[in-house]
């Protein structure tokens, strides 16, 4: 299947859906950066279910991932793509600059597929489990917090 942009909170957004995997470009003017601030868990969140519908639309099937994870992925490419951008303005060592550059290219494109064909998927989704887990503590201590 071909590139295909659809608006996202005002922004274009550029994804491709193949069988077991959905691609999102994270480069150029199509920066998620710009669409998923000042909230990003909630937007990306969003921006998950909006494409796993798509998916769904594509394949009349859903795709087996969790929609938390495919957030997860997503926040995470984001969030990673702002810091090496931010940490290359800066004076840095030949080798760090070196290591930086490479890994900003490889969060220029999202690949959020199932584990047998996305290496990384157990990552994305021990991330989603590990951040729902301290999301969940932090909001039950603060819960308990107001009722003293």
């Amino acid at each position: 299947m071909k590139w295909q942009s659809i608006r996202f909170r005002g922004r274009w957004i550029r994804y491709k859906i193949e069988p077991q995997i959905i691609r999102v470009d994270n480069r150029g003017k199509y920066h998620l950066g710009a669409a998923l601030f000042p909230f990003p868990n909630r937007y990306s969140y969003q921006l998950a279910v909006l494409l796993k519908n798509k998916y769904q639309q594509r394949y009349k099937r859903s795709l087996l991932i969790q929609t938390s994870s495919i957030a997860t992925e997503i926040w995470g490419h984001t969030h990673l793509d702002l810091f090496y951008r931010l940490m290359l303005h800066l004076p840095l060592p030949r080798l760090l600059r070196k290591r930086y550059r490479e890994r900003l290219y490889s969060t220029g494109i999202i690949d959020i597929g199932v584990r047998a064909v996305d290496n990384n998927r157990i990552v994305w989704d021990i991330g989603n489990f590990l951040g729902g887990w301290f999301f969940y503590a932090i909001t039950r201590r603060n819960q308990h917090k107001s009722e003293r």
